[in-house]
């Protein structure tokens, strides 16, 4: 796209710029390259790439004020100023309706009558001439020259073949015509937008006009027109009709609704000056559907993290952005929001607005430096350390990783989870999309349970007879601010058995045989996943009531400090049959944020001494749970006790009702020497004797 260095003078001073060179070195770091060159000094002609997105600088002031900018000018006050206007007021000669609001959101006019057969003025001419243009009259001359100066296609009709003098903005009717101006009749589709008199069409809107309502040397009284076309409307028009006019390119991309009243002022006072006539008072200014102001918030936090330069602040960007035309609204000492000019249909979120500081400041001057680690393979964000190191727990635990989509229809898929989403501090309401891909699930999920045992129930009906699998990932269960995406996110692990247990990931087979996977495999899993940062012994599990688990077969496993931190249980009987699985399943579900910072590392030398193995079987309440006995257990302080855990649960015959018998299997070594028995059987006596006073328990 051409444009004349003497042109661009009317905007900006090119002399305080630097002349030529400085001027094309410019437009190229501003984004804008310069591919060639013709002519010397103030006649020198740039022919300027511009972008797609960039229909404001298509125009000679458009890419002045990039040029201001960039250099830190003030634009040169070039305003249109109104011409003189006389006669009857423009709404006793034409009128304007606007049917498709949508499609047109702004139509100006205005009419100039009694116009000469002259020519445009030589300098119009001449600037026309410079970048490609040729001249055709006065009238057209006016409208190509105030497209190429501000950046508003304008389109002249002869206002005496205009029917009753009335414009109507509508769709094209069936079969209907319409001769444009090469001469070409067209058949017009019910999808065009036309600008019709009361009785045809007689403009492709947008387009190009027609030849019956076209301005002639035998023309006296002008109708200058400028509006707003919806870009979509416009481009499938020109594709269809092999149709592509100057006017169509802009409009197609994106006019300034507020530069119409601007533009046919200009336009009108170049014709005037060209051809005489007088000027209609006032102008006729339909509005369609209004158009939204835009506003848009840079974070100074962001700014430095995707440019990498802790020397930019809010001062430099508020000033940057103002050089291009942007209004500051509101400003805090990390956060500055600006009105986004009407000219500027390619800003809409905060990232434009870095790229519009940094084309200010200059990309050759962000620093060259690699991303900040503190050794080969870290990470920036802690909690991905602890996905890792819980994944590959899992997976030497003979898991599977799995993944699963995380649209869900909230109260469909985790409605029985209800219960654990508000023990986990889920918000009430789920995220939802405004165009999901499936309208069934428009919702985000707030936990990784549901898809997790899709995936198990696909492998049991597909003959897998044991399934172990894991998911580690997102969800989306918080109240978040829009302005900060992740606060709507947490982190979550989940897993599911099924079937037969591996005792280790290079197992072939069960660990042993006809070994069932129990809850007790699914909570040894969990404290065993946390065991780096918390040992079993800093938990608490609690009886859980959750609908999506089988009743008295769900714990919570919560923090020393109350927090919950997980759920482990047996898959109730309605989530199985929405499955159809006939399997028990167990599954369970992390909190990554909730887990304790790690615990320090403890070091016990290694005895060479044997150890001595002791069962302890006892009868007790059934509501007495572990950590009540290993409690007791820790207290008595055994002499030589490496370790104390469960053996055997047994509730049936031979155990009186609402008790059950537990034998718990003793640990002792001693770091010096080889225990006697006497005096393991001695603390095992002692234990024996603390449960009896404490828990009431009754040894066989």
């Amino acid at each position: 796209m051409k444009f004349s260095l003497e042109w661009l003078g009317d905007f900006v001073d090119v002399g305080a710029v630097g002349g030529v060179d400085t001027v094309r070195s410019t437009l190229d770091r501003a984004g804008f390259p310069v591919e060639s060159m013709e002519g010397e000094g103030a006649a020198s002609v740039f022919d300027v790439e511009i972008t797609p997105n960039r229909p404001d600088a298509m125009s000679h002031r458009g890419l002045a004020r990039e040029i201001a900018a960039m250099a830190g000018l003030a634009m040169k006050n070039a305003a249109a100023r109104e011409p003189a206007a006389s006669g009857p007021p423009v709404e006793d000669l034409a009128s304007i309706t606007i049917e498709v609001p949508r499609l047109c959101r702004r139509f100006g006019a205005r009419v100039v009558r009694g116009i000469s057969g002259s020519p445009a003025g030589e300098r119009v001419r001449g600037r026309l001439a410079a970048v490609g243009g040729k001249s055709i009259g006065a009238a057209v001359d006016a409208t190509n020259y105030v497209l190429w100066e501000v950046g508003q296609p304008l389109h002249a009709f002869d206002l005496d073949t205009l029917a009753g003098g009335k414009i109507v903005v509508r769709k094209a009717r069936r079969g209907e015509k319409l001769v444009t101006l090469d001469g070409v009749e067209r058949k017009l589709d019910a999808s065009d937008i036309v600008v019709a008199d009361q009785e045809r069409a007689v403009s492709l809107a947008g387009v190009m006009g027609g030849l019956a309502t076209a301005v002639t040397p035998q023309t006296k009284n002008v109708l200058l027109e400028a509006a707003w076309w919806d870009p979509p409307s416009i481009r499938r028009t020109s594709r269809r009709h092999g149709l592509h006019t100057d006017a169509s390119h802009r409009f197609e991309r994106g006019a300034d609704p507020e530069a119409i009243p601007e533009a046919l002022d200009r336009a009108a006072a170049i014709l005037l000056e060209s051809a005489g006539g007088a000027l209609a008072r006032g102008f006729l200014d339909a509005r369609g559907a209004a158009w939204k102001t835009r506003r848009v918030a840079l974070r100074l936090a962001r700014l430095r993290l995707l440019t990498g330069e802790e020397t930019l602040d809010l001062d430099f960007a508020a000033a940057a952005l103002s050089r291009l035309g942007f209004v500051l609204e509101r400003r805090s000492k990390q956060r500055l929001a600006v009105t986004v000019p009407s000219w500027r249909p390619d800003v809409s979120i905060e990232e434009d607005l870095i790229e519009e500081v940094l084309r200010i400041h200059g990309y050759d001057r962000l620093p060259s430096s690699l991303p900040p680690g503190r050794h080969a393979g870290g990470h920036l964000e802690p909690l991905r350390i602890v996905e890792e190191r819980l994944s590959d727990e899992a997976a030497a635990a003979g898991f599977f990783e799995t993944m699963s989509p995380p649209f869900v229809d909230r109260r469909a898929d985790e409605g029985p989870y209800a219960q654990w989403l508000a023990a986990a501090g889920s918000a009430p309401e789920p995220l939802s999309l405004a165009n999901p891909l499936d309208s069934e699930k428009r919702d985000l999920r707030a936990t990784l349970l549901p898809g997790l045992l899709d995936a198990v129930a696909r492998n049991l009906h597909r003959g897998r007879r044991d399934v172990a699998l894991f998911e580690v990932g997102r969800v989306f269960d918080r109240a978040g601010e829009p302005e900060e995406p992740a606060s709507f996110e947490s982190r979550r692990f989940a897993f599911a058995l099924a079937g037969e247990i591996r005792a280790h990931w290079t197992a072939h087979a069960a660990g042993a045989a006809g070994a069932r996977a129990d809850f007790f495999d699914a909570k040894g899993l969990f404290e065993r996943l946390l065991s780096p940062w918390a040992a079993s012994s800093e938990l608490a599990w609690k009886p859980f009531a959750c609908d999506a688990f089988a009743p008295g077969a769900a714990a919570l496993a919560v923090t020393a400090g109350g927090a919950p931190l997980g759920i482990v249980g047996l898959l109730s009987d309605s989530e199985r049959e929405k499955r159809k699985i006939s399997e028990d399943v167990f599954a369970g579900e992390l909190r990554v944020e909730g887990i304790p910072a790690a615990r320090p590392a403890l070091f016990a030398a290694y005895s060479s001494f044997p150890a001595i193995e002791a069962d302890l079987t006892f009868a007790q309440d059934k509501k007495t749970s572990w950590e009540e006995i290993e409690r007791v257990v820790l207290a008595a302080k055994l002499a030589h006790l490496e370790s104390a855990r469960p053996a055997d649960r047994y509730e049936g015959a031979g155990v009186a009702g609402g008790r059950v018998k537990t034998t718990i299997r003793l640990v002792f070594r001693a770091a010096d020497r080889t225990l006697e028995q006497e005096e393991v059987n001695a603390e095992v006596k002692r234990l024996g004797d603390a449960l009896s006073s404490r828990l009431g328990v009754v040894f066989a």
